[in-house]
């Protein structure tokens, strides 16, 4: 480790100084394995669009995973692409965050891209961009250690899907991924794959086992039932994206849906992959972490 990320690195350990965290609870390694906390939960304790100037304590990818860890003995993070502040998501910087989550004992088992050029583009020179895109951000994922990324089809432009031209792209893709033993995800939350239906239907066409969904729990809107929709995608999800939305101000139990049903039934289809927490709601809880608290324990409770 060069002395600037062996400074980043301390400067996370430092970081947790004298703050007034929760001991992490006696759960069983085994159950904290299955657990990671998203980035953009902590969002307002970043530099940039997001910041609040009261939002304790100061973070940035380089220190996430250290307070994610002495926090909730919680050993995976995944981050996001517009959290990466001022020194961008360079080859450099990767290996600088790769260095303090080290560091730590902690794994980047993901990134979600936004910024990239749409997958199922008409023009044939546009899928070539989108496939060179896609290659560096996954060489960039396994400097992170990531064993997955996720990637939107065309959540920023909209408009009617390109089946044809999403399913070269992605696979394409997906043939990159599996060289470096990446799983490219996509997610119901935009564009092609906003509706939970949507996300199954291209991932089934793509049908390559590098190609998976991330299943977001608070991405989903009528008709229809939540439940059924997320078992439904069960068997293509190799991340769930544990999404938190309102929670009540006293008890910080969440009330926007049921979280232990959720998690009784991926268990019950079988899953044992992660569930990577992300609370995305505004207002945000008055209290990330004791929210982010929250789900751990109901999560931990359900998990077979």
């Amino acid at each position: 480790m060069n002395r600037r990320n062996f400074l980043a690195a301390g400067s996370a350990t430092a970081l947790l100084a004298g703050q007034a965290l929760r001991a992490a609870p006696p759960y069983p390694a085994s159950k904290l394995a299955r657990l990671s906390v998203s980035s953009s939960t902590y969002r307002a304790h970043y530099e940039g669009r997001f910041a609040s100037a009261t939002a304790m304590p100061k973070l940035s990818h380089r220190t996430l995973p250290a307070f994610v860890k002495a926090r909730f003995g919680i050993t995976k993070v995944e981050l996001w692409d517009q959290q990466f502040g001022p020194a961008g998501h360079s080859f450099e910087e990767c290996r600088a965050i790769r260095a303090a989550a080290d560091a730590a004992g902690v794994q980047i088992v993901s990134v979600e891209v936004e910024d990239m050029a749409r997958i199922d583009a008409n023009d044939p020179d546009d899928q070539k961009q989108a496939v060179a895109e896609g290659i560096v951000w996954l060489e960039k994922a396994r400097v992170l250690g990531c064993s997955s990324m996720r990637f939107n089809v065309n959540r920023q432009r909209g408009g009617e899907l390109n089946q044809a031209a999403a399913i070269t792209v992605l696979r394409q893709m997906a043939d990159h991924g599996r060289k470096l033993g990446i799983i490219v995800l996509l997610e119901n939350h935009g564009g092609a794959t906003a509706a939970v239906s949507g996300l199954v239907a291209l991932v089934k066409a793509v049908n390559h086992p590098f190609l998976k969904a991330e299943l977001d729990w608070g991405a989903w809107a009528p008709p229809g039932d939540r439940y059924d929709a997320m078992l439904s995608a069960m068997p293509v999800t190799h991340i769930v994206s544990a999404k938190g939305l309102a929670f009540d101000p006293d008890t910080y139990a969440h009330t926007s849906f049921d979280v232990a049903r959720l998690v009784r039934d991926a268990e019950a289809m079988g899953f044992r992959g992660v569930y990577s927490i992300e609370l995305y709601n505004n207002p945000a809880p008055a209290d990330t972490s004791r929210a982010v608290a929250s789900f751990v324990d109901t999560i931990i409770a359900n998990l077979r």
